[in-house]
């Protein structure tokens, strides 16, 4: 595998409670293909006393992966909910379509 495993987190509906509400759990399924992280960087000026924001992480892939808006990716021992819906992108070598991006939204959440 090249690049860096991903594990993809969705929830689904797993049964409904005695109020017919339905059930939900986190499911979790290793991608079968590696990503390049991109950790992103800060659109925020350095303040004294103050942490900045990660505002662009994403991460690429090599082909089409299953993942959507809502998901979650674990990447290097973190949490980073999918930020909306991938985008697939293009080879500009003819090549048809060549890999995937996942605008990424860090979380304080580890594994």
């Amino acid at each position: 595998m090249f690049g860096e495993p991903a594990t993809r987190r969705r929830r689904e509906l797993t049964g409904y409670d005695s109020a017919n509400r339905p059930l939900y759990e986190w499911v979790s399924r290793i991608l079968p293909v590696g990503c390049a992280l991109d950790p992103g960087g800060s659109r925020e000026p350095v303040e004294v006393g103050r942490a900045q924001v990660i505002t662009t992480p994403k991460a690429y892939f090599r082909e089409t992966v299953d993942v959507v808006a809502g998901d979650e990716l674990i990447i290097r021992g973190r949490v980073w909910k999918v930020d909306g819906d991938p985008a697939q992108w293009a080879s500009p070598f003819g090549s048809g379509l060549a890999g995937t991006v996942v605008e990424l939204t860090a979380t304080e959440e580890g594994v």
